[in-house]
């Protein structure tokens, strides 16, 4: 009895310990995974069910981190955006966005996020003993998790755009039908009348003859005409014979390309595709963006009003002309300020070249 008086503190206090250490790493871990899910989620690509991007769903981010709080609340759960960070690891805020994870910039608006920019998700609770032994202050637990996520993402296909001709045209080859000699059975009935006598009955028998009867009468089919159908010609777009481009290059209000087409024909585009520096491309001055106005390719042109991060012209599919061309992105004031985001892409429907994308950033 006197043993077991001595060792009962020391093993309560030891259990008191598990205890509470368990209950610390539970709570630490719950934090980090509540973090971690909701940037999950966030950074999805699509719309919930109420039609509301992921990455503008505020309320559906807080369920999710709240779905890890067991045995805990979460005290604050805010959310953030920036554009990554530098390789001195400092943020790179987006104009008007603040970019430290301890700020609540959500929703934010469409026109201010791009490709590649970051979700920030950070989850703080505290930490308290059950029964506090030693006075201590509550121990605060934060954990803070950054997701990439992506607006659009640019798809090829290789679809033929709509008013494709071929080059070449190759008449089918059809067979002839040969002569065809078909039988004919012809069934004759002969009937026999029998004569009646007024003084002897006679009994009248009616006899069918069945001769068969083989005609044959040969039907001849008209020798059909011959009809050239067109089937598109393959060409190849790999290697010096076929297309290629030069450097993205931005200049005044311009951003520019040039592409050279060795094919030896003219190439048709399925689709097109840009991104630039649409809300902090312009410096000094309040307005700050830069909206997309025209498109030209030789004698061929866009008009529009466009201020996005990235855009699919739908409509516009310009041919690319045989030989050296240029294709030019007009913007609304000077392009002065480029942050690596530019890109132009130009998908190709001349069959044989579906594979061979113009991308300026290969």
């Amino acid at each position: 009895m006197v043993e077991f008086v001595l060792a009962l503190p020391l093993l309560l206090l030891l259990i008191y310990g598990i205890i509470e250490v368990s209950r610390l790493a539970f709570i630490f871990t719950s934090t980090t995974n509540a973090s971690r899910a909701g940037a999950r989620y966030r950074a999805a690509s699509g719309e919930n069910f109420d039609g509301t991007p992921y990455y503008q769903d505020c309320e559906g981010i807080r369920e999710v981190v709240n779905q890890s709080a067991y045995i805990t609340e979460f005290e604050d759960v805010n959310i953030t955006y920036d554009r990554g960070v530098k390789p001195d690891g400092t943020q790179i805020p987006i104009a008007g966005v603040d970019p430290s994870p301890s700020g609540d910039s959500c929703p934010i608006e469409d026109l201010d996020v791009r490709n590649g920019d970051r979700i920030i998700v950070q989850v703080s609770t505290s930490y308290e003993p059950i029964i506090s032994i030693v006075p201590i202050d509550p121990l605060e637990i934060v954990s803070s998790s950054a997701r990439t996520f992506i607006i659009s993402i640019p798809i090829m296909g290789s679809a033929l755009p709509t008013g494709f001709s071929a080059e070449t045209s190759t008449p089918s080859r059809t067979s002839t039908p040969l002569q065809t000699n078909t039988p004919t059975q012809t069934l004759v009935f002969t009937a026999t009348r029998p004569t009646y006598s007024a003084i002897t009955p006679i009994i009248s028998t009616i006899t069918n003859t069945l001769p068969p009867t083989l005609t044959f009468t040969p039907s001849l089919t008209p020798r059909p005409t011959r009809t050239p159908t067109i089937t598109p010609t393959r060409i190849s777009c790999a290697g010096s014979t076929g297309v290629g481009h030069g450097p993205l290059r931005i200049e005044d209000n311009l951003m520019e390309m040039g592409i050279s087409n060795n094919t030896n024909h003219v190439l048709f585009t399925s689709q097109l595709y840009v991104e630039w520096n649409h809300d902090t491309g312009h410096w000094p001055g309040e307005d700050r963006t830069l909206r997309l106005t025209q498109i030209s390719l030789a004698d061929q042109s866009w008009q529009g009003d466009l201020l996005s991060p990235s855009a699919y012209l739908d409509g516009f599919y310009p041919t690319i002309p045989i030989g050296d061309s240029v294709i030019r992105f007009t913007f609304h004031q000077e392009y002065t300020i480029a942050d690596g985001t530019e890109r132009i892409i130009i998908y190709l429907g001349t069959p044989g070249c579906e594979d061979y994308p113009i991308d300026s950033r290969k």
